[in-house]
């Protein structure tokens, strides 16, 4: 897993879109995730199922170079305007990005056509969208989700298929939508407040949160409430099934 803040952003500062992307003189400058997990594998004998990168809500290099470098692509989403917007963003950038690849791409591979590593990369497909951070409450003993979240929920859903799949199968370089894609969320996760600072503060997992007593200077009691019991146990569910959509779909790869 890799954090969105790593050293990489240092170096975006001297990548240049058009020199390095669209003139195909310094791709190798933009696949430099892929570059790292090939060099890490080869020191460490191991060899990684998943490369997961954590990218900033932004379209600046660093965010370009990882889209080059990966199969798929997550969208996270949280109940608000920004999120719908952005969603259609991406929608707009993607084949932007994608063109300026091919462009690059052919460049190159016509002084270098056995180069099958550079031929096989820039090829991110839409592997779903997650909605983070929403409120419920309960009504007649069953959970659901706020008014004014859901209203956010559905604007997404429409930009999700309206804005984002609709314009990225304009792309025919490759497939950018893969079959089990579509405008449905592939996880829900609700916002658990102070456990998700507790689970960080203590280092540990929100699976293991329960087994720990909080911590004082954050929760203000010395035990967890059964519905924050409650909440760990079903979000510890929704990441097992997010977790199990990118095994059953995403196969071995590079992914953000």
């Amino acid at each position: 897993m890799v954090p969105g803040d790593f050293w990489l952003n240092s170096f975006s500062d001297i990548l240049n879109v058009g020199t390095d992307v669209i003139a195909g003189s310094g791709l190798y400058r933009f696949i430099l995730p892929n570059l790292i997990t090939e060099e890490s594998q080869g020191k460490n004998n191991i060899e990684y199922d998943y490369v997961l990168i954590d990218l900033p809500p932004s379209f600046n290099t660093l965010v370009r170079s990882s889209l080059y470098c990966s199969d798929y692509f997550l969208v996270p989403c949280t109940p608000d305007l920004f999120s719908s917007y952005c969603v259609g963003l991406i929608g707009e950038m993607l084949p932007l990005f994608i063109q300026d690849w091919e462009q690059g791409k052919a460049r190159y591979l016509h002084s270098n056509p056995t180069d099958a590593l550079i031929g096989s990369l820039g090829k991110p497909q839409f592997g779903g969208w997650i909605f983070n951070n929403f409120d419920t409450r309960r009504q007649n003993g069953k959970k659901k989700m706020v008014a004014a979240d859901a209203v956010h929920h559905e604007a997404i859903k429409v930009a999700v298929r309206d804005e984002l799949i609709a314009e990225l199968k304009k792309i025919t370089y490759y497939s950018p939508i893969p079959s089990f894609a579509d405008e449905e969320q592939v996880a829900g996760i609700e916002d658990i407040n102070v456990m998700a600072s507790d689970s960080l503060y203590q280092n540990i997992p929100l699976r293991y949160l329960s087994n720990v007593r909080p911590t004082g200077a954050l929760r203000g009691r010395g035990s967890w409430a059964q519905n924050q019991l409650d909440l760990m146990d079903e979000m510890s569910i929704e990441y097992d099934n997010l977790a199990k959509h990118i095994v059953t779909h995403f196969g071995n790869g590079l992914n953000l």
